[in-house]
């Protein structure tokens, strides 16, 4: 019978007998003694393996089975990175993100209570803070902050030495006053979240950096700057331009902007509402995209989409997989991959151009706008009222034309291609469909 290695059945009892020492009141820091000594417990696996074989070879016995198969090591050895990069300040372990998906250890609360004179101050920065952020105008005042640090840690002693180690301090440059908490130093597994409720008066500039969780700020008159952060963003009233640079947000928020809107980054869903100044977004978003009541420009791109309109009265919303827009003041101008799109009440003009796609378009009042539609697998559908006057030139590579206008359109059909073409109510702007691959349909309200 072949023999069995050790090393596997050593390890267990060496974890076993380390978490029972913990579980019967000895409280030992675990996370301390296995970050510092962690490469002694490599040299130990390698001489266990190594006297087994000398052994059982001094005896001409067959060689045990090695411990770990080669995806075995590779753990191994990922883990050891990982503890290592947690060692040097790289890793901080104890909760995924900033939402916390809770792993080791026990959480610490201590609370925060700070106030600071507002006078001559023009703008006030939040550098640098993990955790979530809410920040709300008021009329005058103090700049006033409360909250709670919560420490992550495997006993107090430890909790206790990274709150002393990460303050929250205010400091004030003129007229800037910079918040902040300090990094601490030589932690071991110490993962510190401070969530904070901060007023001010509505005036100040507000500037966020390197920020990790939600943030909040609304009944701000000033303007808001939002950089290198990860967490949802939730903005209401809002007096001044708002930008935004995130690396990641999961929900963009934004209602009652007075100003401009400049978004930059990736994240999930957007909800824009209520916005007087242009907006822009630019980035990859995996959610749902809703705009609603904008009364300036609007221009959102992609790696695929790029579209721009002037107002939004109605609504907007994108989705990865269909596009619903609705009252909207053009000229729309939409480009983008694989996507449904349903549009009622276009003005002015319309450019649609998609890879992929059906395309239903619904004027319920003249006149129409000029149309412009392209798409290379799909169908196209127009809707209009019964006496519109338009031009149209309607074409599909292989599919079928159906008219429901008569005779001041005329079809024609020639192998699998077909078109519609004609001037109903006696001419107007002039409507041009084409699909490579799909059908045609022109329908009256």
């Amino acid at each position: 019978m072949r023999p069995r290695s050790i090393t596997g059945p050593l390890i267990l009892v060496v974890i076993g007998v380390v978490f029972l020492l913990n579980n019967l009141g000895h409280e030992l820091p675990l996370w301390s003694i296995f970050t510092d000594y962690w490469p002694v417990l490599l040299i130990l696996l390698g001489l266990v393996g190594l006297v087994e074989v000398l052994y059982h070879a001094s005896r001409g016995d067959a060689i045990p089975p090695r411990p770990l198969s080669g995806g075995g090591w590779f753990w191994i050895v990922l883990v050891m990175f990982i503890v290592w990069g947690s060692n040097k300040g790289g890793f901080q372990l104890g909760r995924l993100n900033s939402g916390g998906i809770t792993i080791l250890g026990t959480d610490f609360d201590y609370d925060v209570n700070l106030v600071n004179p507002s006078q001559g101050i023009s703008r006030v920065v939040l550098d640098n803070i993990h955790g979530n952020l809410a920040v709300k105008g008021e009329e005058a005042g103090e700049v006033k902050i409360s909250g709670h640090k919560t420490v992550r840690a495997f006993n107090k002693t430890e909790a206790d030495r990274g709150n002393e180690q990460s303050q929250v301090r205010v400091e004030r440059q003129g007229d800037l006053l910079i918040v902040h908490a300090d990094e601490p130093r030589g932690g071991k597994l110490l993962n510190i979240s401070t969530d904070l409720d901060i007023t001010l008066p509505r005036g100040i500039n507000v500037e966020t950096r390197g920020r990790n969780g939600d943030l909040t700020v609304e009944d701000i008159q000033g303007s808001v700057d939002v950089s290198s952060g990860r967490g949802d963003v939730r903005l209401n009233n809002i007096g001044k331009d708002v930008k935004i640079e995130s690396s990641r947000t999961g929900l963009l928020r934004a209602v009652s902007l007075k100003g401009s809107l400049d978004v930059q980054g990736r994240g999930g869903d957007v909800q824009v509402e209520k916005v007087e100044g242009p907006v822009t977004i630019n980035g990859e978003y995996s959610g749902t995209l809703e705009f609603k009541e904008l009364a300036k420009p609007m221009h959102f791109t992609s790696a695929r989409s790029d579209f721009r309109v002037e107002q939004i009265p109605g609504s907007v919303t994108i989705d990865l997989g269909e596009v619903k827009i609705n009252n909207v003041v053009g000229p729309l101008r939409y480009s983008t991959g694989s996507r449904d799109i349903q549009i009622t009440d276009v003005t002015n003009s319309l450019e649609l151009t998609l890879d992929r796609g059906d395309v239903q378009i619904t004027q319920t009042k003249s006149p129409l706008p000029k149309m412009e539609v392209r798409t290379r697998n799909g169908d196209l559908t127009l809707t209009a009222p019964e006496k519109a006057s338009f031009e149209l030139d309607a074409r599909t590579g292989q599919g079928e034309a159906q008219n429901d206008f008569g005779s001041p359109l005329e079809s024609k059909s020639e192998g699998r291609s077909a078109t519609l073409k004609g001037r109903a109510g006696g001419g107007g702007p002039k409507v041009n469909l084409n699909t490579e691959r799909g059908s045609v349909t022109i329908r009256k309200n």
